[in-house]
């Protein structure tokens, strides 16, 4: 039926004055509610929203955007969305932002600076009210000033820049500390790392953690057992393959969660097996430590709940708070499987 002819009417959509009517309020009230404004009564506020619900009132968020000069957007970058930490951070942010009333733009800068560059510029050109940022480089004094240039505000993820931005963190320092701790008390003691390069937070503090663990059991850290060249499972097979081939071989490895697959494949190549022939900690747990047969014991940690935590701090700078720039480290946890053993004396 067309429904443009006469005699037909179309349903019109509830206002902001009818959510007041039917509540028995004035509209201010209802705009305080809707806003999410801190004083207003909770008796008060359920009739708001009951009798929003009930006319199936939807605000005309343009109009509020144009009105206070906010969009309700926020614009969130992460280096390499095939990461586990990118992946599920992401993921933390969205279930949050969503539960607050919010939209954002999700970017992937495949680790390249120039594309972050560009999102970062794109994010300032649509004027989103904030941005949460996991940077490929948090070292490189060209996206220090771009940063320091945004006219919103940025929460770090996983980086930290000095102490001007906010920043939400997992604990790697005592993470990687605990790893490499549990190897030694193992006996081990030519232990490998393969992670992520030290010019992002996460290789620095993995690197801290590492060096401080086999300090405090009389090892000094060996060159050649480090590999922080790269983020690409390319990358993890040739550094593992490199540092498996070796003569004097490492007896125990550790490896970030993202290169977990091309480890395992250069073990593969090598026909070496967990834990008779190389006992292996991954550092950040994923689906593939879990289910590979033996389990891989993992330092998991919870990077939705980073994801959370950030997108609430951002939220919070957008509604004005001054306080000085937070940093947030969550804790990790330790799960055991089976993929170590102890070392027999000799070895």
């Amino acid at each position: 039926m067309d429904e443009s002819k006469p005699g037909r009417v179309a349903p019109t959509r509830a206002t902001i004055s009818d959510v007041a009517r039917q509540a028995g309020v004035s509209i201010g009230t209802v705009s305080r509610v809707l806003n999410k404004a801190r004083n207003v009564k909770p008796a008060l506020q359920r009739r708001v929203l009951d009798a929003a619900a009930a006319l199936d009132y939807r605000p005309d968020s343009f109009a509020q955007g144009m009105r206070s000069k906010k969009t309700h957007v926020i614009g969130v970058i992460v280096p390499d969305l095939r990461n586990p930490l990118s992946s599920e951070a992401a993921a933390g942010v969205e279930e949050e932002l969503t539960q607050q009333g919010y939209s954002f733009f999700l970017a992937n800068s495949r680790y390249e600076r120039g594309r972050e560059e560009n999102i970062l510029n794109e994010f300032a050109r649509r004027r989103v009210d904030g941005i949460i940022a996991i940077l490929a480089r948090d070292q490189d004094p060209r996206t220090v000033e771009q940063l320091r240039r945004l006219p919103m505000p940025v929460v770090l993820l996983e980086r930290e820049i000095g102490t001007e931005f906010d920043a939400v963190r997992t604990d790697q320092v005592q993470g990687t500390y605990r790893a490499t701790r549990y190897l030694a008390a193992l006996g081990h003691r030519r232990i490998a790392l393969i992670t992520v390069p030290t010019d992002n937070m996460s290789g620095r503090y993995r690197f801290q953690g590492y060096a401080e663990a086999l300090a405090d059991v009389g090892t000094e850290v060996s060159a050649d057992l480090v590999h922080m060249g790269g983020y690409t499972r390319d990358y993890a097979v040739n550094a593992a393959y490199s540092v498996l081939s070796m003569r004097n071989k490492p007896t125990a490895l550790i490896v970030s969660g993202g290169m977990l697959p091309g480890v395992l494949d250069a073990m593969r190549q090598l026909n070496l097996s967990i834990p008779d022939e190389l006992s292996l900690v991954v550092l950040g747990d994923t689906e593939l430590a879990a289910l590979t047969r033996p389990g891989i014991t993992a330092i998991r940690y919870d990077w939705a709940q980073t994801g959370r935590v950030a997108a609430r701090l951002t939220i919070s700078r957008i509604g004005g708070s001054e306080t000085p720039p937070e940093r947030v480290i969550v804790p990790y946890e330790f799960i055991l499987r089976e993929s170590c053993q102890e070392l027999a004396p000799g070895d």
